[in-house]
């Protein structure tokens, strides 16, 4: 299958990231998944693509490095002369108590999740298009408070308010940002918690729905904003996808 569409799915190799990469790529858009560090995880990705029929080309690169994101900026517009969708999938951080929690530490975690979201976006804008959508995955903790979770949660408050920005200033332009925001994903940053097994039985106590959200429900959600003609005057919003869990105190 040729793919006519062209797509940028940052931290698409693992969890989420991959499975909205997977999406895209059965939706008919040719993805470049970027990664950082495991390429193990990145060759399982264009395994299971090749298996599959897909177009997905992974590709390695730290944002938060002015030179990898120079070369990855160079890389993707000599591949592609437009771009259809930008997904931001990539976060890091740091799990300790707020107190705990050092200058260093909150830099680290922002570089990642923040800047270097701002900084390739930027970068690619010349190669967005009238129709163009770009989707950022957030989290409850931009707005709520989550134990050992200080310094993830103020970096995806930030990049909420840094989208919504985006949003209006990209808007004239017919290019639609919003966010998705799912619930509790088991994923490897669930398993970096040190009260995992109570946390989870926590939050499906407190979701209606009585799971939790997978991470093809979130790349579902994804390939609805990225594809769907209905989904152009969705623009600025963060959209919870938690089976109900925020309309719980």
């Amino acid at each position: 299958m040729k793919s006519a569409k062209s797509a940028i799915v940052t931290g698409g190799t693992r969890g989420i990231g991959r499975a909205i990469s997977l999406e895209l790529a059965r939706r008919g858009y040719k993805v470049w998944a970027l990664y950082a560090r495991d390429r193990s995880a990145a060759s399982d990705l264009e395994t299971a693509a090749k298996a599959a029929g897909l177009e997905i080309m992974t590709v390695k690169g730290d944002l938060s490095r002015a030179d990898d994101l120079e070369a990855i900026v160079t890389h993707l517009g000599e591949q592609s002369d437009s771009f259809a969708a930008f997904v931001h999938c990539a976060a890091s951080g740091v799990h300790r108590a707020t107190p705990e929690l050092s200058a260093k530490h909150l830099r680290w975690t922002f570089e990642i999740n923040v800047v270097a979201a701002h900084s390739l976006l930027n970068a690619m804008l010349p190669k967005l298009r009238t129709g163009s959508r770009v989707v950022g995955i957030t989290s409850a903790g931009g707005t709520r408070v989550i134990p050992y979770y200080g310094s993830v949660a103020s970096s995806k408050g930030a990049l909420e308010a840094l989208f919504r920005h985006f949003a209006v200033d990209l808007a004239p332009r017919g290019i639609a940002v919003n966010l998705v925001c799912p619930g509790m994903v088991l994923t490897d940053a669930v398993e970096a918690f040190p009260d995992r097994d109570a946390r989870i039985e926590a939050c499906l106590k407190d979701t209606p729905s009585q799971r939790l959200t997978t991470a093809e429900d979130v790349a579902d959600l994804v390939g609805f904003l990225c594809c769907s003609p209905a989904a152009g005057q969705i623009i600025g919003q963060t959209l919870n996808m938690d089976g109900g869990k925020c309309l719980k105190a």
